[in-house]
């Protein structure tokens, strides 16, 4: 038995009875953070063995870069993702590879979620197409996005 403090069991019990109503606001600290990591994933680029350089289909995609998602919660992963692929498109980095995890049974929350975000709108206009990466690059853990060149119309 783990015993709490009193005033952790108010805040606990103040939580939980504000339950509906919580919005979660990402503080200036985590926003701090949400940038840094975004940073740290566009200067880490992936360096292919010939073992593992196949291409992934007769277009000849390979993954320029590479945004892993292991541990984010939903609100900082969708903001991560926002801002890596616009940051993406600027700087005309075609192919990534962003990998979800495939979670319990599965059935992972990242796994599910991120398709439908990058249906979004506003993520929409700077995609050409995503697919489930092949088993080489992650298979049904990662899915592997195609994005609009920056130059042309």
């Amino acid at each position: 038995m783990v015993l709490i403090s009193k005033i952790d069991k108010q805040v606990w019990q103040n939580y939980v009875s504000n339950l509906d109503k919580t919005i979660i606001v990402p503080t200036k600290k985590d926003i701090k953070l949400i940038n840094r990591n975004i940073n740290k994933t566009f200067e880490y680029k992936k360096k292919f063995t010939l073992s593992n350089s196949k291409y992934c289909n007769k277009k000849n995609m390979k993954p320029e870069n590479i945004l892993d998602l292991h541990g984010y919660n939903l609100y900082s992963g969708r903001i991560i993702l926002n801002k890596y692929i616009i940051k993406c498109y600027e700087k005309n980095i075609r192919t990534i590879l962003i990998i979800t995890g495939k979670g319990l049974n599965n059935k992972g929350v990242l796994k599910e979620e991120v398709p439908k975000w990058l249906n979004d709108k506003l993520l929409k206009k700077y995609l050409v197409q995503f697919k489930h990466a092949p088993k080489n690059f992650g298979g049904e853990g990662a899915l592997l996005v195609r994005i609009k060149n920056k130059y042309k119309d």
